[in-house]
């Protein structure tokens, strides 16, 4: 489980590293097209205004004539003092009439022609040669007015960004000294607060300090985590499988381990009852076959008791053996009557107090107002009697038992609180199980065989009923028994 989880976590981080370097790759080439964006619409704005300015009559005239290879050239001059007359001359095959006066549109694409060709020489090239006429001062002009903005850029890279679904927050880095091919060294403050910070470029702007830009982004997990959610959810599924097939696998043999060394406990202790009436009744016939015995009725007849005696407690522990195995088969007849508590009370109890070595002291007393009510009278006693042998069995020199009846959510209560010796709180989920029994290192000092009140347990689970256990070491045990009524 820990080598999968090694390996589920190596291909996460793998992944997420990959994830935020396409990441910064993609926010790279989004802001290198966005400062190509923003620049080609200055440069856009400013052929525009060329343009516009050519088309001036006042300062500008349009004509055209042939070479002698017959070419037709475009001229553009301009009005005012000699020595700036002339402006440009071109051919343009794509015009091969004339200018003549009034052609409005002949003269626009000569002046388009002429501002496209100012923008290739001079704007693209981020110089501005001189010109006459004071056009090169306009296109300065025009150019410083129209020159690198971060309030034009953030728009344009918010459309490049949101193309490829980023929505990470960023701020603009402007310097006056960077590099565009090597990353610079920032401070660890900033680069805690933007852990990506794209390629720097130059923006020409030579009238301040913001000569280069960059674009700093916030921590993009959230970007990488929302492309990862498919990678993330399977690993989680997978790691979350497997967890839960360990754990069932792990409790299952736990379980099982729990069950062989409490089946070892009840091997161990049954093997013992077994072998004490066994070697009496050997004994006491062994006895009988010697020839002196036979002939002395007194001996024959106490050897005979021993022998019955030992073949009764037997016989008793087979039943018990046998009818817990009935009960979990539910093959066992259900005789369902109504009975009279107190009267069957008091019979259990008079049977504990006198045949008891240990004297116990019961007081029963019924707070229910209930007199009767329907149960197998039988397997009532049987459960009844269980609970009282556990608590005198596992109780001191005098044992002081109290039982009190009451009612309780449509169930008549049993309520036997003992001064016994009390069961550990971690054992007590578990002595309604099947063979088990209170660990005492390796030996147990009262004899059991773990099957008294997994009796009650079935026989409760027969009527639809509950049990419910508390005990403090040293102090003494309470048990709730639960009958429908």
């Amino acid at each position: 489980m820990l080598s999968l989880l090694a390996l589920q976590a190596y291909w996460i981080v793998k992944y997420y590293q990959v994830t935020r370097f396409n990441f910064e790759k993609e926010v790279n080439m989004a802001f290198e097209d966005a400062v190509k964006k923003e620049f080609s619409v200055r440069c856009d704005t400013v052929q525009q205004l060329i343009e516009n300015k050519l088309m001036d009559t006042t300062q500008f005239i349009f004509s055209s004539n042939l070479d002698k290879e017959g070419t037709r050239i475009y001229n553009i001059l301009a009005k005012g003092k000699s020595k700036n007359k002339m402006l440009s001359s071109f051919s343009f095959n794509e015009l091969p009439d004339s200018i003549g006066p009034g052609n409005e549109q002949m003269k626009r694409k000569v002046a388009q022609h002429f501002a496209e060709q100012l923008r290739s020489e001079d704007l693209e090239n981020h110089v501005v040669y001189y010109r006459t006429h004071e056009l090169g001062a306009f296109m300065i002009d025009k150019a410083n007015k129209y020159q690198f903005d971060t309030t034009r850029l953030r728009p344009i890279l918010n459309h490049y960004l949101e193309a490829r679904n980023i929505e990470i927050p960023y701020q603009f880095l402007t310097l006056k000294h960077d590099s565009t091919t090597n990353s610079s060294h920032f401070s660890q403050k900033l680069t805690r607060n933007f852990p990506v910070i794209s390629k720097s470029f130059p923006t020409y702007r030579y009238t301040d300090n913001q000569r280069y830009v960059r674009a700093m982004f916030r921590n993009p997990a959230s970007y990488i985590i929302s492309n990862m959610g498919l990678i993330l959810v399977s690993s989680i599924l997978l790691v979350l499988l497997i967890a839960a097939c360990l754990s069932f696998m792990l409790k299952s043999l736990f379980r099982e381990k729990k069950l062989a060394l409490i089946k070892d406990d009840f091997i161990s202790n049954i093997t013992h009852e077994f072998k004490t009436p066994i070697a009496t009744v050997s004994v006491a016939i062994e006895a009988l076959e010697e020839y002196d015995v036979r002939h002395d009725e007194h001996k024959t007849s106490r050897y005979l008791d021993h022998a019955k005696n030992e073949i009764q407690r037997l016989n008793q522990l087979v039943d018990k053996i046998m009818n817990l195995s009935l009960y979990e088969g539910e093959q066992t007849g259900f005789h369902k009557e109504s009975i009279p508590v107190d009267e069957v009370m008091q019979e259990i109890i008079q049977i504990y107090e006198v045949s008891s070595d240990k004297k116990p002291d019961i007081h029963y007393e019924n707070k229910s107002g209930v007199l009767q009510f329907g149960v197998d009278k039988l397997k009532f006693r049987h459960a009844i009697s269980n609970i009282l042998d556990n608590s005198i069995k596992y109780s001191k020199i005098n044992p002081a038992i109290n039982i009190d009846l009451f009612k309780e959510n449509g169930h008549l209560v049993f309520r036997f609180q003992d001064n016994g010796i009390g069961i550990p709180e971690k054992d007590l989920s578990f002595v309604f199980d099947k063979f088990y029994r209170v660990n005492k290192g390796n030996r147990h000092l009262v004899k059991g065989y773990g099957l008294g009140l997994n009796y009650v347990k079935q026989i409760l689970q027969q009527h639809k009923g509950w049990y419910r256990i508390e005990s403090e070491l040293g102090i003494g045990t309470t048990i709730m028994l639960g009958w429908p009524i």
